[in-house]
């Protein structure tokens, strides 16, 4: 039986890798897109169907929801974790997906809701091998903002599971709801409009030989390959149960490589093929991590006041200098058992595709 999509946030770096893969998936019949920038956006694909519309406007969202007629959602949408503020966490990432959860419930048709969710929400600066069991960033109010508005989004998608026992092909679905997270670490390839410019820039500025930490700390990487994997798997997962696996439904999953990596190996890579060549005789600076904290923490609290908590730091905000400084990996046994997924790890090629277009 083949489905449609609907996807929210289909027009940004990891939501066009979705759409493009959902429309090569012969499973899914028709992909739609909602998105602010449906119009204006540079990264269409052939064979979507895009609609502009705002997570923010819900009465908007529940006409276009009515019209598309959705099998599935995919709630991809969401404020930069960079440069978003607490007012567009609260109104996107919090009420945005409350208003979308309960228009999708009142739905006859739609049938599962796919949350793409974010492996750093996770509670504590440092994350070593965690599961989806792990303690959230909800519980610490010290945590960053885009941290703990994620988390509490996921719960809130989670507990809002409740699938239709036995359905058949006419069954109503009204007041019934599969649902489902995705947890993804930084996510890297082609269209990123973060992290490859920000480690393109500091090349142009020569920042290459100035290491935040001791340089020693791993990170769990996920190419946008593996990402939109993930999502049509979990997909298929929720339309179509196997019984011979666990549930996928009422479920949080961590999704990446499956290989940690040096934090430090994404910038260098992204300087390798950009064609950067240290001399024999560089020497690299090494920034204490806990000086980089009390920085950091000083120039929050002043954007803070002095912008009205309009503005976070750019590059220097104590989210960032964690990102930069401790470990961050994530256990994916769960994806494999209950989703069947199983990553391509292929980081080198991957930047290598990028830079050069082989």
């Amino acid at each position: 039986m083949s489905h449609s999509v609907l996807i929210f946030g289909g027009c940004g770096f990891l939501g066009c890798h979705l759409v493009k893969h959902f429309v090569q998936t012969p499973e899914f019949a028709s992909v739609h897109i909602i998105s602010r920038s449906a119009t204006r956006s540079k990264f269409h694909i052939d064979g979507a169907i895009y609609h502009t519309g705002d997570l923010t406007d819900p009465d908007l969202i529940k006409r276009l929801i009515l019209e598309i007629k959705p099998d599935v959602i995919v709630h991809a949408a969401t404020p930069s974790a960079v440069t978003g503020t607490r007012k567009e966490y609260e109104l996107v990432t919090i009420r945005g997906t409350q208003n979308l959860l309960k228009i999708s419930k009142d739905s006859k048709y739609l049938q599962a809701f796919i949350y793409t969710s974010s492996s750093t929400m996770a509670k504590g600066a440092e994350h070593l091998n965690l599961t989806e069991d792990c303690s959230l960033a909800n519980e610490d109010p010290q945590m960053p903002p885009y941290a703990r508005t994620k988390a509490i989004a996921e719960i809130m998608v989670l507990e809002a599971n409740k699938p239709l026992k036995k359905p058949s092909r006419n069954s109503s679905w009204e007041g019934h709801l599969s649902t489902a997270s995705l947890r993804f670490p930084i996510t890297y390839g082609s269209h990123d409009t973060q992290g490859i410019p920000g480690c393109l820039n500091a090349l142009q500025n020569r920042q290459t030989n100035t290491i935040l930490g001791d340089g020693k700390n791993l990170w769990s990487f996920c190419s946008v390959f593996n990402a939109a994997k993930a999502h049509s798997l979990l997909a298929s997962a929720l339309l179509n149960p196997d019984s011979a696996r666990p549930t996928a439904a009422g479920q949080a999953f961590n999704i990446n490589d499956g290989h940690p990596r040096l934090f430090w190996s994404y910038a260098r890579t992204a300087w390798k093929y950009a064609g950067h060549k240290p001399s024999l005789n560089e020497r690299t600076w090494y920034l204490p991590a806990a000086a980089l904290l009390v920085l950091a923490s000083f120039l929050e609290w002043f954007y803070w006041i002095f912008t009205i908590r309009r503005k976070r730091p750019f590059k220097l905000g104590r989210q960032q200098v964690e990102y930069m400084c401790f470990t961050h990996t994530y256990c994916i046994e769960k994806a494999r058992e209950r989703l069947g997924f199983e990553p391509v790890d292929d980081f080198e090629g991957g930047w290598r595709r990028l830079f050069c277009g082989l």
